[in-house]
């Protein structure tokens, strides 16, 4: 485990949850690779997901539409494609968060 997670995993137990943004980040960024990369580019340095064709996390931060409600309302919305996933308000908010923080600067 890297210093930075260890870091953000000890901050989580002292920082009060209204000052844990980054951490969101750091959460989202766990999410993102247990349950979104089997499909799904989730970071800058992977060059391709297990399924042809879906979007990438980098490319949907890129997108000027894209916001933590559009996102947030993909996660919640059945796809055809995308398995039952049930995830909590938490969950989605840390998803959308670092989808989010791969916007290009």
């Amino acid at each position: 485990m890297s210093a930075l997670r260890i870091f953000a995993a000890l901050a989580l137990l002292v920082v009060p949850a209204g000052f844990a943004q980054a951490q969101d980040v750091l959460r989202g960024q766990a999410l993102a690779e247990r349950w979104c990369a089997n499909c799904h580019v989730v970071n800058q340095a992977a060059t391709a997901g297990k399924s042809d064709g879906l979007p990438t996390f980098p490319a949907l931060a890129a997108r000027t539409d894209v916001t933590a409600a559009t996102l947030k309302g993909a996660m919640t919305a059945t796809h055809s494609r995308m398995p039952d996933f049930q995830l909590g308000a938490r969950d989605q908010e840390d998803l959308a968060a670092y989808i989010l923080s791969l916007r290009p600067k």
